[in-house]
């Protein structure tokens, strides 16, 4: 899934979906939730990964937040979310699991947002010559259970 941790974290923060985003340790009062990290530009905390709007202002995984702050002034910095990392792949790997198993084959989850299918079809699975679209569409359903169910 694209920019797995971002996404995740933006279901609790839909307000900064059109924002620029990225996942980072939390250094500040807890009790304003929407200011989670320190806005020093000499902050030293890495950036675990952003979204592609952060991205378009030259961010990305690693980065210092001071780093980030300088390249991008409203950056958003949520706190990682543990749970919901858990919860959400759970979902995934059951979603790519149904799918392997519609195909005669197998799922390697790598990580929590990293997983490899492998599917197996025969000729009468699809119509026409078009196996690449067949398998396009296939990805296609995929996502989108993916999307309905997390």
């Amino acid at each position: 899934m694209d920019c797995f941790f971002t996404n995740v974290a933006l279901r609790k923060f839909p307000q900064y979906r059109d924002k620029p985003v990225a996942i980072g340790h939390s250094s500040t009062d807890k009790s304003s939730p929407q200011e989670f990290v320190s806005r020093s530009k000499n902050s030293s905390s890495e950036l675990s990964t952003c979204n592609y709007i952060a991205r378009k202002f030259g961010l990305r995984k690693g980065m210092f937040l001071g780093d980030a702050i300088q390249l991008c002034p409203d950056l958003v910095v949520l706190p990682y979310d543990f749970e919901s990392f858990e919860e959400v792949s759970a979902v995934v790997a059951e979603v790519l699991h149904e799918y392997a198993g519609k195909y005669n084959r197998y799922v390697e989850v790598v990580s929590c947002d990293e997983a490899y299918v492998e599917i197996y079809v025969e000729p009468e699975d699809y119509t026409g010559n078009d196996i690449y679209g067949f398998l396009y569409s296939i990805a296609e359903e995929i996502r989108k259970d993916i999307f309905k169910h997390t």
